[in-house]
Formats: C-alpha cells, sequence, structure tokens
C-alpha cells in the first residue's frame, strides 16, 4: 500500500503539472527518449553508490568486516525508498538502523549510521547549493538566490545541533519519571526494559559521534564524502542529459549547479518527496538564471530522476519487508512433534537478507 501510494500520489503532480503547463505525449517525444533513457540511468547509478557508501560507513562504524553485500544493498536500497516517499525526505536512516539492529548492532551505534550518511547528504548538498546560490545571485536572479540560502541555513543549523551536542555534551538521559509514567499504560517490567533500551542507545549514539571527531576517522569520513560527491555529479548528470536535448547550451558541472540549488529548496517539507515544489524551483532557476523555459524538460527530468528510482526502490522495499516471511514456518496441527512451529529460524533470516 505505501508503494502505491508513493508512486501514485507523486505522479499525479507530475500529470497535473504537465496537463497545466500544456505539455503533450508530443513534445515529449521530440525532446527524445534516449535523453530520457540516459537520464534514468545516470539517476539509478546513484543506487549502488549509496550502497557502497553505506556498507563503508556501517562497516567501519560497527566493525563487521566482511558484511554480506547483497543484503546490505537491499536494504539501503528499501531505505531509500521511504525517504523518497515522505515530505522531508528522512525516514531512511531509521529503516537502515532497524536493519542493522537486526543484525546485533547496537541501537544507538546503528542509529548513528544513517544519521551519519544524512548529515553527508546535507553538508555536500548544501555547499553544493550555495555555490548555486551565489552563481544565480551574479545572474541577477536575488530572489531564487536568498531563498537557496535561508533554506541552506536552516538545514545545516538544524543537521548540527544534533551531531554537534551529542558529540561535544552527550545526549542528556531521559528523566526516570516519565518511563515510571508510561508504567501506568504498559506496565512497569516493560516500561523498564524500555528504560534500559532508551538510555544505552542515547549513549551509544553520542560515544559513536562522539567518534567521528577523532583524527582516526578522517579517512572514513573523507571516503564517505567522495562516494557522496559521486551521487551529486550523477544528478547533475541525469539533468544535464535532458537540458542539452532540450536545446539549452550548458556544461555538465552547471546543471549540477542547478540540481543542487533546486534540491535545496525541494527540501523545505511540503510535499511527498518535493512533489509540485522541485518542478516549480526547477522552472523558476532555468527561467531566472538562464533566461530558459521548457516544461517538457522539466517533466521528463522529474519523471527519469524521480518517478523511475522510487519505482526501482519500491520493489526493494517490498522485497526487504516480504523475505523475513519467508522463513516461517507453516504451524503444524493435531499435536505435531515440530517444536519450533511458527517460528522463524536464524539461518532462514540469514539466507533471506
Amino acid at each position: 500500500m505505501w508503494v502505491a501510494v508513493g508512486l501514485v500520489v507523486s505522479s499525479a503532480v507530475v500529470a497535473i503539472i504537465t496537463i497545466s503547463s500544456g505539455v503533450t505525449l508530443a513534445d515529449i517525444g521530440r525532446l527524445g527518449y534516449l535523453s530520457f533513457a540516459l537520464a534514468a540511468a545516470a539517476s539509478l547509478a546513484r543506487l549502488p553508490v549509496q550502497n557502497v557508501r553505506f556498507r563503508l560507513i556501517a562497516g567501519g562504524l560497527t566493525g563487521h568486516s566482511k558484511p554480506n553485500l547483497s543484503g546490505w544493498a537491499l536494504a539501503r536500497t528499501a531505505s531509500e525508498f521511504v525517504a523518497l516517499s515522505t515530505p522531508a525526505m528522512i525516514g531512511g536512516e531509521f529503516v537502515r538502523a532497524a536493519w542493522l539492529s537486526g543484525k546485533g548492532v547496537d541501537g544507538g551505534k546503528a542509529l548513528w549510521v544513517g544519521y551519519f550518511e544524512v548529515i553527508l547528504d546535507v553538508y555536500v548538498g548544501s555547499a553544493l547549493a550555495l555555490i548555486s546560490a551565489w552563481f544565480a545571485l551574479t545572474r541577477g536572479a536575488g530572489v531564487i538566490a536568498l531563498t537557496i540560502v535561508l533554506v541552506v541555513f536552516v538545514l545545516v543549523t538544524g543537521y548540527s545541533v544534533f551531531f554537534v551536542i551529542p558529540a561535544l555534551r552527550g545526549i542528556p538521559k531521559v528523566p526516570h519519571k516519565l518511563f515510571a509514567l508510561a508504567a501506568f499504560f504498559i506496565g512497569g517490567e516493560a516500561a523498564g526494559r524500555l528504560e534500559i533500551v532508551v538510555q544505552k542507545g542515547a549513549e551509544t549514539f553520542s560515544l559513536a559521534a562522539a567518534g567521528m571527531l577523532r583524527k582516526d576517522a578522517l579517512p572514513l569520513i573523507l571516503k564517505a564524502a567522495g562516494l557522496t560527491v559521486i551521487q551529486v555529479l550523477l544528478s547533475g548528470a541525469a539533468l544535464w542529459f535532458v537540458l542539452i536535448a532540450a536545446g539549452l547550451k550548458i556544461d555538465p558541472l552547471s546543471a549540477t549547479l542547478v540540481a543542487g540549488g533546486t534540491s535545496a529548496i525541494a527540501a523545505i517539507p511540503i510535499t511527498i518527496g518535493g512533489s509540485g515544489l522541485t518542478e516549480l524551483t526547477m522552472q523558476s532557476y532555468l527561467s531566472s538564471v538562464y533566461g530558459f523555459s521548457s516544461w517538457t524538460a522539466v517533466v521528463i527530468w522529474r519523471i527519469a530522476s524521480f518517478q523511475v528510482v522510487l519505482a526501482a526502490t519500491g520493489i526493494a522495499f517490498l522485497l526487504l519487508v516480504r523475505r523475513p516471511l519467508k522463513g516461517v514456518r507453516p504451524e503444524k496441527r493435531m499435536g505435531s512433534p515440530d517444536q519450533s512451529l511458527g517460528k522463524t529460524h536464524p539461518e532462514d533470516i540469514s539466507a533471506a537478507t
């Protein structure tokens, strides 16, 4: 159901923009299916780069030297669907944290792995967006430049607070009184277990954050940041393929700046995956900075870079949530001697993931 809702809502927005802007199937056909295919390929190429980065970060922070790459790739790709199908582009880190926890990684450390990925995306993307804003300002597009700067300021400040404070001071312990209150609703034993999990998770999250400030963490940070830059360049390439087909004379680096500035504004949590806001921002940036207007190019780019990726990650999400069910054996009736009925066997889960 979640996969269907994500695809239908985002596709409906694209359809409305296509019809209201007067774009026809003939217009899309004239722009060329090759440019669409290249843009889609560049967008999908970001997924394996994300998988490698996730494996690098999780392996470096959890001490798992030889993880199951196929399982990690499925979990990372599936988590991307969750991020793309939420208004604030968040949620994927919780899926990855839950998956790592299922592999035996401490909950706080598992959550930090996902959060660190988000921080990398925010910092690298924000740096690119600021350059994009400066370029727009030099071309006289002051309004969109100021908008980008304001959004970037809020994003960087917010994510930095949840990184710097845990790293330097640690997350304050949740007052025991709150768990005592929870005991009235879930019982004393359950509340006690919850308190242990929450307090321990906060402590390990803080320790993992503090560990990133050590000198020996620098190689891991640089490698992960390098992979993040590759993702950004692939996003720019996807836009470049479409814009040159539409007749705009633009180089790949400039197209990457356009994509970066647009992504910054699209991070405002208004619609699912920035649907509607992304298209309007792209059209506004191109028209105000380059004097170029083509809703056909915007629509094709959006479908190639978002709908195609959303569909691919949605399939991975379905596989991830359904695979564990294969480990559940049919229940035997009438006094079956099988003492493991209805249970999930560890070896089956291992094989599924």
